[in-house]
């Protein structure tokens, strides 16, 4: 137990995606069914989609699962990747906020945590009104509408899959 300068951790994101600011979370029941979908651990799910060597479903249900992790309804979370995902590009470089882009933001929120905002002053560099948490996160694989860094984020490095 560690107290001070710790900052809370949160396994959700607020990404911009699709036709809005959604809600991620792969919680429990949500990695138990992402696991049994694509027939992996978590581990090795994080390690394909960190490394180039992700299947269709890892990506695909990452954000489905992490829609309804997140508070949407199955169906409409059914409905949002089948409208923004199905039939595009899945990595596609031209588009900040394209599947696998957001999956792995996902996935990293659930994997290694987000750093939650503790206040206003915590604004990292103060660039666009960045605060630490939910926003970084989203910035974190470049899921939002604004142009950055779209591959140096800490879910980005090089997979840490311990245990495996």
């Amino acid at each position: 137990m560690t107290t001070g300068a710790q900052p809370n951790i949160a396994a959700e994101v607020v990404l911009n995606w699709a036709d809005g600011d959604y809600l991620f979370a792969l919680k429990l029941k949500q990695i138990e069914e992402l696991q049994r979908l694509c027939r992996a651990g978590l581990g090795e799910i994080a390690q394909r989609l960190f490394s180039g060597r992700w299947y269709a479903a890892d990506v695909v249900e990452t954000i489905r699962l992490g829609l309804i992790g997140g508070g949407l309804p199955p169906a409409r979370a059914r409905e949002l990747v089948e409208t923004y995902v199905d039939g595009r590009p899945i990595a596609d470089p031209r588009d900040a906020n394209n599947a696998l882009a957001v999956a792995q933001a996902v996935l990293g929120a659930a994997y290694f945590g987000v750093a939650e905002a503790l206040g206003e002053d915590k604004a990292g560099d103060g660039e666009g009104g960045d605060q630490p948490g939910k926003e970084e996160a989203a910035t974190e694989e470049e899921s939002t509408s604004r142009p950055s860094t779209a591959r140096d984020s800490p879910s980005a490095s090089p997979p840490e899959t311990s245990g495996g």
